[in-house]
């Protein structure tokens, strides 16, 4: 007996290492970020990467209040609390505003259709499967039986269509975002000219829904990474405001996370959600986020009161705190950084004087020096733009746009002459409005108005704005064809990795019969050939370069034609307690480590606190 399990034990130790090496390969690592991005759609999605990791990982008797077993070296349940910090603004429903917004884990309450992996591929979420129909315009959508909100009511295909249906409404502030798409009536039930039911989202059954669109779309399936379901037995009414969503009563989740209390001026508490089953078990028991201003992070980073800074729009390290960290033996291993695809730019009012005039749009794209800027307030936390899309983003075309916006004072002294005002006389005084700035920003704000007034002779006031604000003057620009933000600064982070997405805040396909105000794109600025270029590109299916190619010939008309004075690409430096581990922080396939914050891939809840 003890000689045949002996020879069953080795019997099966061998078939365990055959079977290892016969596992299928990783990928091969792609060149750059823009191969890593190209995905056809697939008919049958294969499962999340992250929830794989999460579950197989040797269960060590701490469990969450999810039931959800963590690893072997997880710390005691009561110590697993991740502490963030964050902004406080007004709602918690993102599909009632994306801009006035406090970010939860995993955008907490909501659930996507898919989530893109660490190489920005879709993978199920909220959707299990999809498939595309042979014409490219009808997106079929299968969501699994066994998902249910934390009330316990199932999630169905009612309520994908119906968040769809609230999206398509004229108040709501990303609505632009959706167009982008051409899904079937999006801009007749926008108006009203039409009922939401008439938008084409259907609902098959309870577990299928359809999206079509009016024109082939291949990105949509990475644009739904931002479909973040809403409860439509709660809502009930598409037009309704976010005050569902504030109450604990009927703040329902259908993500990995749900909502405890709103402490107003103080914390957000989510706790890990009993009820979920999707792909990204929650690891962390709770996530409290901390109202915080960026400038004391760092100090309440060193004294321990947050787990993880710097992910986010707002800039928690400064030049200076970073080099304190750089500097500093321990803080240096808990830092990673990596380039970030998101562009801070100055954009113009060009429908009114005195940006209606290429010549003074020209001046200003040559006045101002973005290495000085680069190496001064925003040392190692940017690198100079000249494109509205970064180094490494499909579509790219920086090498060829380069010198097109060089920084030549004389140059741009000579258009501000051609345009009539030479050494900036009779130029108005401007006001260049910021959103939110924090300080490094801030900072680089006023080394431009100092640049403008020193190469130009034309004076520059700084003026920050509350995010909710400054998007409501930035619409209210375009709505009306005039307004108070006839320059401003702002910065745009990818949302989806495809050619179509940072571009497509300028234009697209343009409505038939439409009027200027509701021409795509979210600026004042307009080009019937840029338009075609994009709307082309977007409507190409299984022919990458080529789409590519026209977003590069559409970038350079937006470069020449200075819609945009771009200066500076973010770098993401994120200080990580040493505590943490998980998949969110294992390396990509690149080898490279990052920690992306909220939509972007549920990092919060893929991370658990060690011994």
């Amino acid at each position: 007996m003890k000689s045949k399990f002996t020879l069953l034990i080795i019997w099966l130790l061998i078939a365990s290492i055959v079977l290892a090496g016969c596992a299928t390969a990783q990928p091969d690592v792609a060149e750059t970020q823009e191969e890593a991005a190209a995905v056809d759609q697939p008919a049958e999605a294969e499962p999340a990467e992250p929830a794989a990791e999460a579950k197989e990982e040797p269960a060590g008797g701490v469990v969450n209040q999810a039931g959800v077993e963590l690893p072997a070296d997880a710390a005691p349940i009561e110590e697993q609390v991740l502490r963030l910090a964050v902004t406080e603004y007004s709602w918690l429903s993102w599909a009632y505003t994306a801009y006035d917004f406090t970010a939860g884990p995993t955008y907490g309450i909501h659930d996507s259709c898919v989530r893109p992996d660490k190489e920005f591929n879709p993978q199920p979420s909220g959707c299990e499967s999809w498939e595309v129909s042979d014409d490219g315009l009808t997106w079929t959508f299968h969501l699994p039986e066994d998902k249910v909100w934390s009330d316990g009511t199932p999630v169905t295909a009612e309520d994908w269509v119906f968040t769809l249906q609230r999206y398509a409404r004229p108040d709501y502030d990303f609505e632009w975002f959706y167009s982008m798409a051409g899904i079937q009536n999006w801009n007749e039930v926008v108006s009203g000219d039409l009922p939401p039911e008439e938008l084409g989202a259907k609902v098959v059954d309870d577990y299928t829904f359809t999206v079509t669109t009016d024109r082939p779309a291949p990105f949509l399936i990475k644009q739904f990474a931002d479909l973040w379901v809403v409860p439509k037995h709660i809502v009930q009414d598409r037009l309704a405001d976010g005050s569902w969503a504030l109450n604990p009563d009927t703040a329902i989740s259908a993500g990995p996370y749900k909502f405890e209390k709103w402490d107003k001026g103080k914390e957000i508490v989510w706790v890990a959600n009993d009820k979920y089953t999707g792909p990204y078990p929650p690891m962390m028991d709770k996530i409290i986020l901390t109202f915080m201003e960026p400038e004391v992070r760092f100090n309440a980073y060193k004294n321990g009161e947050v787990d993880i800074i710097g992910y986010g729009y707002e800039v928690d390290l400064p030049p200076a705190s970073l080099a304190q960290a750089q500097a500093d033996p321990e803080l240096s291993e808990q830092l990673i950084s990596w380039p970030n695809f998101i562009t801070y730019y100055l954009f113009f009012d060009t429908w009114n004087p005195p940006f209606d005039d290429l010549n003074v749009r020209k001046a200003f794209s040559h006045a101002i020096d973005r290495e000085a800027l680069v190496n001064g307030p925003l040392k190692n936390q940017s690198t100079a733009a000249y494109t509205m899309n970064p180094p490494g983003f499909p579509g790219e075309n920086v090498a060829e746009l380069k010198d097109i916006q060089t920084y030549d004072p004389e140059k741009a002294r000579e258009y501000l002459a051609e345009a009539g005002y030479p050494n900036g006389e009779g130029f108005p005084k401007l006001i260049m409005k910021t959103r939110d700035a924090y300080p490094a920003l801030t900072n680089a704000a006023e080394g431009i108005a100092s640049m403008l007034k020193e190469n130009l002779g034309v004076e520059v006031e700084i003026q920050d704005l509350e995010y909710g604000i400054y998007m409501d003057e930035l619409g209210a620009q375009k709505r009306n064809q005039d307004g108070e933000m006839n320059f401003a600064l702002v910065p745009y982070e990818y949302d989806f990795v495809d050619g179509s997405n940072l571009l497509g805040v300028w234009g697209g396909c343009e409505p038939e019969g439409a009027d200027l105000p509701d021409m795509p794109g979210r600026h004042t600025w307009y080009n019937e050939e840029y338009n075609q270029l994009v709307c082309e590109a977007n409507s190409i299916i299984g022919d990458e370069a080529r789409r590519n190619d026209l977003y590069q010939k559409a970038e350079r008309i937006l470069i020449e034609d200075v819609a945009l004075v771009p200066i500076y690409h973010g770098t993401f430096n994120v200080l990580v307690n040493p505590e943490l581990t998980g998949p969110a922080l294992e390396p990509n396939n690149n080898g490279v480590v990052t920690f992306r914050g909220f939509r972007f891939n549920s990092s919060e809840g893929q991370v658990y606190r060690t011994e």
